[in-house]
């Protein structure tokens, strides 16, 4: 089994799209180094970030990820266990939810409806994490990038942990 850590949070500071894309290379390094994957969403001045891996070096990451001054009002929106990876060949991928994406429009509408959803809510419900989950690979299918075809079938085993 493999664990799966979903958290919000919110900008401490502004940073620009050239950043947020050398500071994903550098995490794409180390997070193929101890074998976690993902996806960064950016949307506002939030992210979302869907962790999976083995349980000690995903929780390990977390806890860099809570005393990151980069990280402003963390929150876990979902933590639990899976049978398999969603995103098995990104060791990070990020999504900028703000910029405009060739897929299509309503599938992006989706996805960032879902996002803004489990940003506002206190505690995420079961359904809404789960519409989320399988709305990311559905965005990054009709990207076009063959080597980013997810498991949108996983099923999440937990339901959501309060924060």
């Amino acid at each position: 089994m493999l664990t799966t850590h979903v958290y919000m949070s919110r900008f401490s500071r502004s940073f620009d799209v050239a950043e947020l894309d050398v500071m994903c290379r550098h995490f794409a390094r180390r997070n193929s180094e101890t074998g976690i994957t993902g996806v960064l969403m950016v949307i506002g001045d939030h992210f979302v970030q869907v962790l999976e891996g083995a349980r000690d070096p995903v929780l390990d990451l977390v806890e860099r990820i809570l005393v990151d001054d980069r990280h402003g009002e963390f929150r876990t929106l979902y933590r639990g266990l899976v049978h398999e990876r969603r995103f098995p060949n990104w060791s990070m991928r990020m999504m900028n939810l703000d910029q405009h994406y060739t897929v299509n429009d309503l599938a992006m509408t989706e996805l960032r409806r879902l996002v803004k959803t489990v940003i506002i809510s206190p505690v995420p419900s079961r359904t809404a994490m789960v519409q989320l989950m399988m709305a990311i690979p559905r965005v990054i299918a009709l990207d076009g990038n063959a080597e980013a075809v997810v498991r949108s079938a996983a099923v999440i085993d937990a339901v959501p942990t309060a924060p």
